[in-house]
């Protein structure tokens, strides 16, 4: 039977555990990471573990979903600070979250070809929230862009997610090419959800 925690306790434990996480992905991946690996790193019981997180699966998403709504929040953040911003500076701005998101330990997953495993492991409950988190947070970045009446907020969340699936194919597209690739794909898509006036078309 797994102790009684505090609040801060569990506040305290559920940051270890992530920050754990992080490091197992980076080190080892989804498939050869444990549970046991984790709570002896972590210092806590197996049964504790299994208290704030129903698996290893589970927990790599949380930290996951905590990555995207970190980056997604900082995207939202240097919108902000522009009263009006184009074509040109929307790309520009994914372009360099996205290279901030291929060096950054959630590669790893990408790189090893554990989505797909880890997304199977997971309930479809989970994966149909975490899309609506997705359509929440890309609502409130069409909020600061001049968008398409004909473009939906699911169609630009489901435009952002095939940005970073492209990463899955770096090896394919070729590594020499890819960020020249990588921005065109983001230009063109861009070009397709914003509505820009035609001086800036001209441009």
């Amino acid at each position: 039977m797994s102790t009684a925690f505090t609040d801060e306790e569990k506040k305290l434990i559920r940051k270890k555990l992530q920050k754990v996480a992080r490091e197992c992905i980076k080190r080892y991946g989804v498939r050869k990471t444990t549970v046991d690996q984790m709570v002896a790193m972590a210092d806590i019981s197996k049964g504790s573990f299994y208290s704030f997180y129903s698996s290893k699966e589970m927990l790599f998403f949380r930290v996951l979903e905590e990555y995207q709504i970190d980056i997604m929040n900082r995207l939202e953040e240097q919108l902000e600070q522009e009263n009006q911003i184009n074509a040109n500076q929307f790309v520009q701005l994914l372009y360099d979250f996205y290279q901030d998101f291929r060096y950054s330990f959630v590669f790893t997953i990408f790189k090893n070809h554990e989505i797909e495993l880890l997304i199977r492991k997971l309930p479809k409950e989970i994966i149909t929230t975490h899309h609506l988190l997705d359509d929440r947070m890309a609502e409130k970045i069409v909020s600061r862009i001049n968008i398409r009446e004909t473009v939906s907020v699911e169609i630009v969340s489901a435009l952002f997610r095939t940005i970073a699936m492209s990463i899955l194919h770096i090896e394919e597209i070729g590594e020499k090419q890819f960020d020249t690739i990588l921005k065109l794909l983001i230009k063109g898509i861009v070009g397709q959800i914003i509505e820009e006036d035609n001086g800036e078309r001209s441009n």
